[in-house]
C-alpha cells in the first residue's frame, strides 16, 4: 500500500508540472526588439507580401514576352455545319504557323520594358519594405513611450496614497490640517489613475497596431524591449557619405521610369514599319461541295502587312515623345532632389544623435531627482505641487527622449535604405 501510494504521489506530481510547463508555454511572451521588428516588416508585413507577388507577376510577364518574341502563335481550327459534322465528325482540318520575321523591333522592344518593368517592381518592392518599416518604428517607440510613463504615473499614484493615508491620519485624529489638504491629494491621485487608463490604451493600440503591421494576431503575446541609442549608433559603425544619388534605390527606380518611356517610343515607332511574315499551313481536310475530302497537303505563305494611320500614327509617337521628355526632366529634377535630401538627412543624424545623448542625460537625472524628490515628499519636505512639477518635468523629458530617438532612427533607416 505505501509503495501504490507513493507511485500515486509521483503521478500527481509530474501531473501537475506538466499542467505548469503547458501554461508557462501557452503564455510565454516574446521579446521584440528593434532589429527583429525591422527584420519581420521584410517577411510579414501584408502590403510588403503584395509587392512581392507584385514583383512575381511582373517575371510571368517578363516570360510571357520572351516566349511570344520566340515561339510562334499556333492556331488549330475546324469549322462547318451540322450536316457535315454528323456524317464527317468533328476534326482539325487546317494547323496554321504564325512566324514573324520583322515587325520594326516591336516584339524585341517589348521584351525589354517587360524586363525594366519586372526591376522597378523590385525597386519597389524594397521601397515598400523602407515605408513599412518607418511606419513599425513609429508604433514601437509609441508603446515604448506610454509604458515609460504608466511606470511613471504608477510611481506616482504610489507617493499620493501614502500621502494621503498620512494626511488623512492627521485630519481623522486631531484635526491639525485642513480637510481640503486630504481632497486635493485624493484629486490628484484621480486625475493620475485617468491618465494611466490613457496610457493604458495609447499603449496597448500602438502594440496591436504594431502587430498588425507585422503581420501578426492582435492578440500575440510580446515584450518590447527598451531601446537604446548610443548602442543601436555603435552597431552601425560609421555611417558612410553617399556621393551618387543616381546609384541609390529611389535614383535606380528614377532611372527604370526614364527607360520605360524610352521603350515606349520605340515601340511607338515600329508601327511606321511593315511587318514581314512567314506562315507555313497544312490542310488536312477540304470542303468540296457538301463534303469534306482528305487532303494532306502543306505549304509556306511568306506576305508583308502594313498598317498606317496617318496622323494616328504620328500623333501616338509624339506622345510617348512628350512623355519621355517630361520623364527625362522629373529624373533630373528627382535626383537632384535626393542628392539635397541626401545631404539634410546626414546633417539631421548628426544633429538627432547628439540631441538623443542630451536627452538621455536629462532623464536620468530627472529620474534621480524624482527618487530624492519621492523620499522628500514622504518626509513633508517639498509640497504636492512641487512633487507634481517634478513628475511632470519627468514625463516631458521621457516623452521627448522617445522622439528624438524614433527620429533618429527614422533617419537612419531612410539614409540607409533609400539612399543606398
Amino acid at each position: 500500500m505505501v509503495d501504490r501510494s507513493v507511485e500515486m504521489i509521483k503521478l500527481k506530481r509530474t501531473f501537475l508540472l506538466g499542467s505548469f510547463l503547458a501554461l508557462s508555454i501557452g503564455t510565454y511572451s516574446q521579446e521584440l526588439g528593434l532589429d527583429a521588428i525591422l527584420k519581420r516588416v521584410e517577411e510579414g508585413n501584408p502590403e510588403v507580401r503584395v509587392k512581392e507577388l507584385d514583383v512575381k507577376i511582373s517575371e510571368k510577364a517578363k516570360k510571357k514576352a520572351l516566349k511570344n518574341l520566340l515561339l510562334p502563335p499556333i492556331n488549330f481550327s475546324t469549322e462547318e455545319d451540322w450536316e457535315i459534322v454528323k456524317d464527317e465528325g468533328i476534326g482539325f482540318k487546317e494547323l496554321e504557323a504564325y512566324i514573324p520575321i520583322f515587325q520594326g523591333g516591336k516584339m524585341v522592344y517589348g521584351y525589354k520594358k517587360a524586363g525594366k518593368a519586372l526591376e522597378l517592381a523590385q525597386e519597389n518592392s524594397k521601397l515598400a519594405v523602407y515605408t513599412w518599416q518607418e511606419a513599425s518604428v513609429n508604433q514601437y517607440f509609441d508603446a515604448l513611450n506610454y509604458r515609460q510613463q504608466k511606470e511613471i504615473t504608477d510611481l506616482t499614484i504610489d507617493a499620493l496614497e501614502k500621502q494621503r493615508a498620512r494626511l488623512a491620519g492627521l485630519y481623522n485624529e486631531n484635526k491639525m490640517i485642513a480637510k481640503s489638504e486630504v481632497l486635493k491629494v485624493e484629486a490628484d491621485i484621480e486625475n493620475n489613475k485617468a491618465i494611466n487608463l490613457r496610457n493604458i490604451q495609447k499603449e496597448r493600440a500602438a502594440k496591436e497596431t504594431l502587430m498588425q503591421l507585422l503581420g501578426y494576431d492582435l492578440d500575440k503575446k510580446v515584450t518590447l524591449e527598451e531601446f537604446d541609442s548610443t548602442q543601436y549608433l555603435e552597431s552601425l559603425g560609421v555611417i558612410k557619405k553617399i556621393e551618387k544619388p543616381e546609384n541609390t534605390t529611389l535614383g535606380k527606380a528614377e532611372s527604370l521610369k526614364v527607360d520605360l518611356a524610352e521603350y515606349d517610343v520605340k515601340i511607338a515607332k515600329a508601327a511606321l514599319y511593315p511587318s514581314f511574315y512567314v506562315k507555313p499551313s497544312h490542310k488536312f481536310k477540304e470542303r468540296v461541295g457538301d463534303q469534306l475530302v482528305t487532303k494532306n497537303e502543306g505549304m509556306v505563305e511568306v506576305g508583308f502587312s502594313y498598317r498606317f494611320e496617318w496622323g494616328g500614327t504620328l500623333d501616338s509617337i509624339d506622345q510617348k515623345k512628350y512623355a519621355l521628355d517630361a520623364a527625362r526632366i522629373k529624373y533630373d529634377n528627382n535626383i537632384a532632389g535626393i542628392e539635397l535630401d541626401m545631404r539634410n538627412k546626414l546633417g539631421e543624424i548628426e544633429s538627432l544623435s547628439g540631441q538623443s545623448e542630451a536627452g538621455k542625460k536629462r532623464v536620468e537625472l530627472l529620474r534621480e531627482n524624482l527618487k530624492i524628490d519621492n523620499l522628500r515628499y514622504s518626509n513633508e519636505l517639498v509640497s504636492t505641487f512641487d512633487y507634481l512639477n517634478s513628475v511632470n518635468q519627468l514625463r516631458i523629458a521621457e516623452e521627448d527622449y522617445y522622439k528624438v530617438q524614433r527620429a533618429l532612427v527614422l533617419a537612419l533607416i531612410e539614409y540607409q535604405n533609400l539612399y543606398k
